[in-house]
């Protein structure tokens, strides 16, 4: 017979109690805050229970105490090749009674099936018959244990409400707490024993959960006590530098341990640099160099949002160093070339990036890439050729031909013949037969290019010459008409005796006249100002003296 709904729709009590009533075997699956689980019945009474967590009888009799690590290892290396149990080993290696071990794995399996009752939720499933599951402990089930199903209905009842006020103080079992200095067991404490335990074993290295776990046979007063510890102030919750300190103090020793510590406080500073960093240097020591880049990128990123390119571009270089195929590695890399405008690093790089686009098939990745590295190098023959490959690879071949042609184009005006013929065979590699590529590269190889630059520059020094000597000639003319002109004016000046009769303005205005009319000619800028300057010269000592004769006469 198999039975299943919701809890939302029946009275889990109602479910429990009938099976007790109706003495059924079988095994009820439920779901509970640690997860699924299930709890295996006989006749009517609670039997064993897998799942949400739990861990072997033999371990949580060590955590408990009842057996040395020793004695257990012992134990579990002869039963892996013997037919008898781990615990029917101690028993007979007189680590501990029977009779404890009953006790024990009762109040285990009470503890256990009372927490899953209280905290039950979602579907449950009761499937009638003898139990078929192998995730049971087989050491539980050798005990034939039978709890009456009641009492734990009762008690679960019970903590029901006491979970309510449990959460209001510790919300998740994932926190950690520190006892504070000095810290003692509160007087009038409901477990004496166990909260001397409890204070002794709040380090902060421990979760909630794994501090319960540390005492199997009371986890529910052990959270009931941490709680009244929160509340008194006898606890603290442990911040992510003490997490940090912690890990930092165990991580030769225990990196395994260290690295859980580090993470849970991520969990709560995903960006915590310190955190990171620890993560990454545990990762790295643990061999998983995949973890460790990982953090070394989120702390370069971290760095790089802060402006600090040259912390940033130390972790980078650690995290190549750790996954030297990661693409998402080198193209922050790059990124921080660029910004920092080192060229050669940036195409170093950049042409890295490409390779590693290209094994997986990312060629519009790596045409991208190759596009901006050559806004940082165009004259580079190696990224235009990589670019069309690039944009063949993306099936732009038509325009991987253009861009080559055009670039061809561009370095044979530029004379660099070799490179141009480069880039036309590169062409004709990608389209066999092209018309325009191959008849570059026979005008290359017949050196037709060299000869046609060589005639345009014959003809343009014969333009040049032709033009040259049109200037000088007609320098030439104007010189010798303004020669002319001058040696007319000189003779007009001398015939009328405008030097002697003290007529300089006259004279002045002639030849100021001539040096408008021939202003391009040598005369006119060399000897006309000297003549002018003397004549001005005279003008101004006859004038001179004029006013001194006249001021003799009014004396006189």
């Amino acid at each position: 017979m198999t039975v299943s709904g919701d809890l939302a729709t029946i009275d889990l009590p109602d479910l429990l109690q009938n099976i007790e009533v109706h003495s059924r075997t079988g095994t009820l699956s439920l779901t509970g805050e640690a997860g699924a689980a299930r709890i295996h019945f006989r006749d009517g009474h609670i039997a064993a229970m897998a799942g949400g967590g739990r861990s072997s009888l033999g371990e949580r009799l060590r955590v408990a105490g009842y057996v040395t690590a020793r004695r257990l290892d012992n134990a579990q290396r002869k039963a892996r090749g013997s037919k008898r149990s781990v615990v029917e080993l101690l028993i007979a290696s007189r680590a501990v009674t029977a009779e404890d071990v009953t006790q024990a794995a009762a109040d285990f399996l009470a503890e256990d099936v009372v927490n899953l009752i209280a905290s039950a939720q979602g579907a449950f499933e009761f499937v009638e018959g003898e139990m078929q599951d192998e995730s049971f402990d087989a050491d539980e089930l050798g005990l034939s244990l039978e709890l009456p199903v009641a009492p734990q209905i009762l008690e679960a009842t019970r903590r029901a409400d006491h979970w309510v006020e449990i959460r209001k103080f510790m919300p998740s079992d994932a926190m950690h707490f520190h006892a504070r200095d000095g810290a003692t067991v509160p007087e009038g404490a409901e477990d004496a024993d166990l909260a001397e335990g409890l204070l002794g074993v709040l380090d902060g290295s421990r979760s909630v959960g794994e501090v319960a776990e540390l005492f199997p046979d009371r986890r529910f007063h052990c959270y009931k006590l941490l709680a009244e510890f929160v509340r008194d102030r006898v606890a603290r919750p442990t911040g992510v530098e003490d997490l940090l300190a912690i890990a930092e103090s165990i991580e030769k020793r225990e990196p395994e341990r260290a690295r859980e510590l580090v993470r849970r406080g991520l969990d709560r500073e995903a960006h915590h640099v310190e955190l990171l960093t620890a993560e990454a240097r545990l990762s790295e020591r643990l061999g998983d160099t995949a973890g460790a880049a990982s953090a070394r990128k989120l702390v370069a990123h971290i760095h790089l949002d802060a402006g600090r390119t040259a912390e940033a571009l130390e972790q980078l270089e650690l995290a190549k160093r750790l996954a030297p195929s990661d693409p998402t590695i080198v193209e922050r890399c790059l990124s921080v070339a660029l910004l920092q405008g080192r060229r050669q690093d940036a195409l170093q790089e950049g042409l890295l990036l490409v390779e590693l686009y290209r094994a997986p098939g990312l060629h519009a990745r790596a045409k991208d890439v190759l596009e901006r590295l050559q806004r940082v190098d165009p004259d580079s023959l190696e990224l235009e050729l990589e670019l069309a490959q690039s944009r063949v690879d993306c099936g732009e071949t038509a325009m991987a031909v253009k861009q080559l042609l055009r670039r061809g184009k561009a370095l044979v005006a530029a004379e660099n013949y070799l490179g141009a013929r480069v880039l036309f065979e590169a062409a004709l590699d990608i389209e066999p037969g092209h018309r325009e590529a191959t008849l570059s590269v026979e005008m290359i190889d017949k050196e037709v290019y060299a000869q046609r630059r060589e005639k345009k520059r014959r003809l343009v020094r014969l333009l040049i010459t032709a033009a040259s000597l049109a200037v000088a000639g007609l320098l030439l003319l104007t010189e010798f008409s303004a020669r002319l002109a001058y040696v007319e004016i000189r003779s007009v000046v001398g015939r009328e005796r405008m030097i002697e009769q003290q007529h300089y303005s006259e004279a002045i205005s002639l030849w100021q006249e001539f040096a408008r009319q021939h202003a391009f000619s040598l005369t006119a800028q060399l000897d006309v100002p000297r003549l002018v300057a003397e004549l001005e010269q005279r003008r101004f000592e006859v004038e001179q003296a004029g006013n001194l004769h006249g001021t003799d006469e009014r004396f006189r």
